[in-house]
């Protein structure tokens, strides 16, 4: 396949938060002591930059834990949480924006998600600051962002230091096995762990940030989590979301491609076959594990959601998913999504234009998520 160049319309200044700026100083030297410190020279800038940021949050992080630990430990969720899943870019974002305009949820925004252990500490002083260095839009698209943007809690998780899939991007050249972890099943006991005991303490700090309020999260690696997210929070309520593998397939290579020239450390090195075939495999082993466990959730836990409804009828499909779930709050929902879409009417996707053996080879491998979803021919 051919290299496929990232457009820069959306370029990333070298300057902008990265994934890694909200480490501490351990998380940070583990990062780097587990790939081997192969960092590239042109990336020594940055190095330095998430270096000196490591130690901040280091302070601060001991500052809220002297604030706020005991309160943290103490605190329940106000409800069971939300879990939006689905394969990267078949509009998981979307659907998390939309369910954030209910004024009865609250969601980790970009702001808590980078800096997930002294956020109620550090609101006040800090999100200004983050809010300025962040770019308008998403270098991968067009869609905008800002510090109060809804955000993936395994952004959080990376930055306390956790297990999860987004650790390669890191060191995008080194061999690694995170993605692994898309099946959870498989992960180790300590991996299982971290994720379990991060996540819970993040969600009990935005409890405390938004309280009585429904928590609702977003991401993508969670779908291979099922199993472990409802046993660890039971009654939670579990979205799924799906689109045609056609559009998914480029738009994900193109994802990785983005975010491994922003965020790593090194320069990628790899092609496009090297890059469709790891696409291939994070898809199949997340999936192998939502397929395995996805008929364990009664219907007023799980539902799932096409991309294409949700664009073409999307009030309803919102109504549908309250409903379903036994979630309240959707008459107050109505107005704004009308205007969540008005003002992006002139939002427009990348286009998308496969190689006839590229089609073939999506077909056979995405095929059970095909028959899953209804996407067969």
């Amino acid at each position: 396949m051919p290299h496929q160049k990232i457009s820069n319309a959306n370029h990333y200044p070298f300057w902008a938060p990265r994934f890694w700026n909200g480490m501490s100083v351990s998380n940070y030297y583990q990062l780097l002591k587990e790939n081997r410190f192969r960092v590239h020279p042109l990336r020594y800038p940055m190095l330095g930059l998430v270096g000196g940021c490591s130690v901040v949050n280091s302070v601060l992080n001991r500052c809220q834990q002297l604030a706020y630990e005991r309160r943290i430990a103490q605190t329940q969720l106000s409800a069971p949480p939300v879990f939006i899943i689905g394969h990267w870019r078949s509009g998981t974002t979307l659907i998390h924006e939309l369910m954030s305009l209910d004024p009865g949820t609250a969601f980790p925004s970009n702001f808590e998600a980078f800096v997930p252990q002294h956020f109620l500490f550090s609101k006040w002083f800090f999100y200004p600051l983050v809010n300025l260095l962040l770019p308008k839009k998403r270098p991968m698209d067009s869609m905008a962002i800002s510090a109060d943007s809804p955000q993936e809690d395994d952004f959080a998780l990376i930055s306390s230091g956790a297990a999860t899939p987004y650790r390669r991007i890191a060191f995008p050249n080194n061999e690694q096995k995170h993605h692994q972890q898309l099946h959870f099943d498989l992960a180790d006991t300590a991996q299982q762990e971290s994720v379990r005991l991060t996540l819970d303490h993040f969600l009990k700090s935005l409890t405390i940030g938004y309280p009585n309020k429904r928590l609702v999260l977003k991401s993508p690696p969670h779908t291979g989590r099922i199993a472990q997210l409802a046993k660890w929070y039971p009654g939670a309520k579990f979205i799924h979301i799906s689109r045609h593998p056609h559009k998914l397939v480029s738009s994900t290579m193109r994802l990785w491609r983005s975010l491994d020239q922003t965020q790593a450390f090194q320069l990628p090195r790899y092609d496009d076959d090297w890059l469709k075939t790891y696409v291939f495999q994070c898809q199949r082993l997340m999936y192998d594990s939502y397929f395995e466990h996805r008929n364990d959730l009664p219907p007023e836990q799980l539902i799932e959601i096409k991309f294409e409804q949700l664009v073409k009828e999307p009030l309803q499909t919102i109504q549908n998913v309250y409903q379903q779930l036994h979630l309240k709050g959707v008459q107050n929902i109505g107005t704004p999504v009308k205007n969540y879409f008005e003002q992006r009417k002139g939002h427009k996707t990348n286009p998308v234009q496969l190689e006839a053996g590229l089609v073939e080879e999506i077909d056979a491998h995405w095929k059970p998520y095909a028959q899953a979803f209804g996407y067969e021919a």
